[in-house]
């Protein structure tokens, strides 16, 4: 957050030190590269707003988006770093528990990065499922006009098609056609999907990250890199655990 009154809002609290907010930059290399090879502090982006904000940036670059409703779908080990029954497996087994239908804190991140023609509008919801890691983040983006998918294509590499850890997931068949959290466990890849609605202005795009990695740690070093003038890639191009 850039700003000590929306931090506020958002959670509920207020924040501990707003003389240092305009010395962080926000932590996504993907949006804020350039300014992350002369800074002094670079903040960690929020793992379900890195998930959504990637999958989202390119479309509202281009100014073409309404408004978006997004669900998330996350794993136990996002639900915090204290032990309760929310990451306790025997409880969390066959759970589908929709746990912040609202206000998510993440959402203030979303907004503020997303605000890139006018403040973005942006309905957010979480939901925890039996998974461990992983964030699967499906995205009903609502169009300013009709736009067919080989111009979304074209946006979307565009904006990504120099990126390293960014990999756009769309198949025509197969089990994996759109992106899939368990391919990228243990590795610092954000994949973006994404199908036209063909009777509306709906685009449903789907991103898919391990929140210990792209949405954690992973990108932390990313842009520990990029500070100090190493390969962005040093130390994570891990492929990941799945298939083991």
């Amino acid at each position: 957050m850039n700003s000590a009154e929306l931090y506020k809002k958002w959670y509920k609290e207020e924040h501990a030190s707003p003389d240092l907010l305009d010395k962080f930059i926000y932590g996504i290399p993907e949006l804020h590269r350039e300014k992350m090879k002369n800074a002094d502090f670079v903040s960690s982006a929020g793992c379900n707003a890195t998930a959504v904000i990637l999958a989202l940036y390119p479309l509202y670059k281009e100014g073409i988006v309404e408004k978006t409703i997004v669900e998330v779908k996350v794993g136990s080990s996002e639900a915090g770093n204290t032990v309760s029954d929310s990451s306790h497996h025997p409880i969390r087994t066959n759970c589908v528990r929709s746990f912040m239908p609202t206000h998510h804190r993440h959402t203030a991140e979303i907004i503020q990065e997303l605000s890139l023609n006018g403040e973005a509008e942006i309905h957010f919801s979480a939901t925890a499922i039996d998974l461990v890691r992983g964030i699967l983040a499906t995205s009903h983006v609502f169009l300013k006009e009709n736009i067919d998918e080989k111009k979304i294509w074209q946006i979307y590499r565009d904006a990504y098609k120099d990126e390293p850890f960014i990999r756009i997931v769309k198949e025509q068949d197969g089990l994996y056609r759109y992106p899939e959290p368990k391919i990228l466990f243990g590795t610092n890849y954000c994949d973006i999907g994404f199908e036209k609605d063909p009777d509306s202005n709906r685009l449903v795009v789907i991103s898919a990250i391990d929140n210990l990695m792209k949405g954690a740690s992973g990108q932390a070093v990313q842009a520990f890199n990029i500070m100090h003038g190493f390969d962005e890639k040093t130390s994570l191009e891990f492929p990941g655990l799945h298939p083991i």
